[in-house]
């Protein structure tokens, strides 16, 4: 079996990477966009944060997390409260329609890989599962 590079492998991951995405985003039926599920998810991970600490987080300017979580807020998925140990900032939460909304999302995500997976030879399938233990510690910090 031919050994690649490592950037070549890297670059054919985040290209694999960018498909699925696209795939599973397809069947899309909310109004949350891929930012804003990505900022959802965390808050239910990590728990209820500041605006900053999201957009640090996530890689963005403040001033673009402000108007995603806004556009959470405006759907009802999150809540911005006063921060009781400092006035001046606000804490940001997951609501329990973000929690079922970003559920639902995952749920049908999930599905639509898994019928596609299911067509799989049983041997790939495998080879699927081999792979994704293979490349967890890739992407654990």
């Amino acid at each position: 079996m031919e050994s690649r590079a490592s950037d070549e492998l890297a670059g054919e991951l985040l290209t694999l990477y960018g498909k699925i995405r696209r795939t599973t985003l397809v069947g899309k039926v909310d109004d949350v966009t891929a930012s804003q599920s990505a900022v959802l998810g965390r808050l239910i991970r990590d728990g209820a944060t500041t605006t900053a600490d999201l957009a640090r987080a996530e890689g963005v300017r403040p001033q673009s997390m402000g108007a995603t979580v806004q556009a959470l807020v405006d759907l009802g998925l999150a809540t911005r409260d006063p921060d009781p140990e400092d006035g001046r900032r606000t804490i940001v939460s997951a609501t329990d329609a973000g929690r079922a909304a970003r559920e639902d999302s995952h749920r049908s995500r999930t599905r639509l890989l898994a019928e596609r997976l299911a067509a799989l030879d049983p041997d790939d399938r495998a080879t699927v599962a081999r792979s994704i233990a293979i490349l967890g510690p890739v992407v654990e910090p």
